[in-house]
């Protein structure tokens, strides 16, 4: 789904600017929830290809921390229950809730997904992470049958170089009511700390999930995708 690819390049960079102590510029140290006061916004611009057609997409984002521990966004709410002592190694867990894609039926009516999940963040040294995910979704559909999803996401950051670092994800939807009983998703990213309050870098992601297939029009979908992003904190 286009949202979901192209909300991952901006989900990279998501990171706020503190001293080195309290937020890291480095992306594998950096909390899964936006410090106390810090504001973060960012852009991605793609482009898909769904079947036979194909086009450009563009993405904005912006997240406040409430407090150290509760980030508020356009998607929802991130709220951290284990955090990692001065960003060190080791487990962070954190809770999200809120809106989690789009969709168009063919037949009319719209189709909107709600959705909660524990994500889970495993720091092993400063140049390597592994990330995770356990999600429910709730598609809320105007016109046709409401359907069921859930989706499990692993993930690897790694740094590559002096400000460079890599990500790699993916996501097994298990599909209820749907003509599909699964898809699976896959996102890569390279992203460039350009200095402690901005990133940039780059994205590319494949779904099969098929949209028609399972009655909705191309209009929010994506089988593969890419492009660039930039995120700012202050």
């Amino acid at each position: 789904m286009k949202k979901s690819l192209v909300s991952v390049a901006l989900l990279i960079a998501s990171s706020s600017v503190f001293a080195e102590t309290e937020y890291p510029e480095n992306p594998v140290l950096r909390p899964l929830t936006l410090t106390d006061g810090t504001i973060a916004v960012s852009g991605a611009l793609g482009w898909g290809e769904e079947q036979d057609d194909s086009r450009g997409v563009l993405n904005l984002n912006a997240a406040y921390g409430l407090t150290d521990d509760l980030t508020i966004g356009l998607g929802g709410l991130n709220y951290r229950v284990l955090a990692r002592e001065n960003n060190a190694m080791g487990l962070e867990l954190a809770v999200g809730a809120g809106v989690r894609g789009f969709n168009k039926a063919i037949i009319n009516g719209d189709s909107v997904a709600y959705g909660a999940d524990l994500n889970g963040k495993y720091v092993f040294n400063k140049n390597i992470a592994m990330t995770f995910s356990l999600g429910y979704v709730k598609w809320d559909e105007e016109k046709q049958k409401n359907k069921d999803e859930y989706r499990y996401s692993i993930g690897l950051k790694t740094n590559v170089a002096k400000d460079w670092t890599t990500s790699v994800n993916y996501t097994y939807r298990d599909l209820k009511d749907f003509t599909q009983s699964d898809a699976h998703e896959v996102n890569v990213g390279l992203n460039y700390a350009y200095s402690k309050s901005t990133d940039v870098g780059m994205f590319a992601g494949y779904s099969s999930f098929d949209a028609q297939q399972n009655g909705y029009k191309l209009d929010n979908n994506f089988d593969r995708v890419a492009g660039v992003y930039a995120a700012y904190r202050f």
